[in-house]
């Protein structure tokens, strides 16, 4: 993590990014909104990059703690990394629900009947902004998925790693901990 962003506790690139997320968002469900009105093709399109999205997005879910489980060496070094694993779980679950939610709008698109075109429009809206807010925050899902990868990667090597490098390196740690004498 980058310290100069995180050194209140808040993640301002990230609030940055979502607000910016949410504003183009807002602007494309609301002025390209005709275009997805009596569109099926449209509609059907969105319906199925989403399911592929939510697919990957859980197979990124299933390998998240995996690499914290191979890299901890004992049981307290497992609960101080817990809070780090619950919080990517927690935002892979939520563009999950994102996912979910912008089919579900897909699909009302079709149950409204022609009848409340107000209801409709609306829901086109919503439709799109959604659609165009997961879009957007699937970006972050090819780095989060190198992210793992790479912990996997450093996982794998620190277990296979020679007893006399991991003796070295701690010797070289405790050396350091120690004040000169």
């Amino acid at each position: 993590m980058n310290a100069g962003r995180k050194a209140s506790g808040t993640d301002w690139w990230r609030l940055a990014k979502l607000a910016a997320a949410i504003l183009v968002s807002a602007f494309v469900g609301y002025r390209f909104q005709p275009m997805v009105a009596h569109n099926a093709d449209a509609v059907n399109t969105v319906v199925t990059i989403f399911s592929i999205l939510a697919g990957f997005l859980i197979a990124v879910i299933t390998l998240i703690a995996e690499p914290v489980l191979r890299q901890a060496r004992d049981w307290q070094e497992l609960q101080g990394m817990k809070g780090t694993v619950q919080r990517k779980l927690a935002r892979q679950k939520w563009l999950f629900f994102f996912y979910l939610i912008t089919l579900g709008a897909a699909l009302g698109t079709f149950l409204v009947p022609e009848t409340q075109p107000c209801v409709q429009r609306w829901l086109e809206v919503v439709f799109l902004g959604l659609a165009t807010f997961v879009f957007l925050a699937s970006f972050e899902l090819p780095g989060s998925l190198m992210r793992l990868q790479m912990d996997r990667y450093e996982a794998e090597m620190e277990a296979t790693k020679p007893k006399a490098l991991r003796d070295a390196k701690a010797a070289a740690a405790e050396a350091i901990k120690r004040p000169e004498q």
